[in-house]
């Protein structure tokens, strides 16, 4: 009986690791795209340690019909998924924020900032971020894009992207 036990708690932890990939990559691959339209950046707030979370179309064209999810993870924080007895991996980096964007026309050189709709202010990032995902679509193709904050605490993108 425990066996079984053991066995479906590992069946389930699986399942839903699988779909939580999928949900996490958009069902999208797990590379970056030759498609990088965006950049995205960390801007100090002034008199504070925290910071804000921008994106910047820098495809040099107009996107269309454009939706996409950043996922601000932390390297460092650990987020603890299964049982001592379980043979999987037990840690994981911690997803510490997701933002959302969309809309029908993103101007080239236009910068999107991300704003708490109920308190009407910009989110102000507090825990640290190791590295920033962006995964998403629009009517000129679908996007993935990773960055790693640097030594010096900026932004740089991550991976090779084809005609670059």
């Amino acid at each position: 009986m425990k066996n079984w036990i053991q066995l479906a708690r590992i069946t389930v932890t699986l399942l839903a690791g699988c779909f939580g990939l999928a949900w996490l990559t958009g069902c999208e691959s797990l590379q970056d795209t030759s498609f990088a339209p965006l950049d995205a950046r960390l801007e100090p707030i002034p008199g504070g340690g925290a910071q804000h979370f921008v994106v910047v179309n820098t495809s040099g064209q107009v996107l269309h019909n454009f939706r996409f999810r950043a996922y601000m993870w932390d390297d460092r924080a650990i987020t603890y998924t299964a049982g001592n007895n379980s043979p999987l991996p037990r840690r994981l980096p911690a997803m510490t924020y997701t933002s959302m964007g969309s809309g029908s026309e993103w101007e080239p050189g236009q910068v999107r900032r991300f704003r708490d709709r109920d308190l009407n202010s910009e989110i102000a990032i507090l825990k640290p971020v190791s590295r920033v995902q962006i995964v998403g679509s629009c009517d000129e193709g679908r996007f993935r894009e990773d960055w790693r904050i640097t030594g010096s605490g900026q932004l740089q993108r991550m991976g090779r992207v084809k005609g670059l």
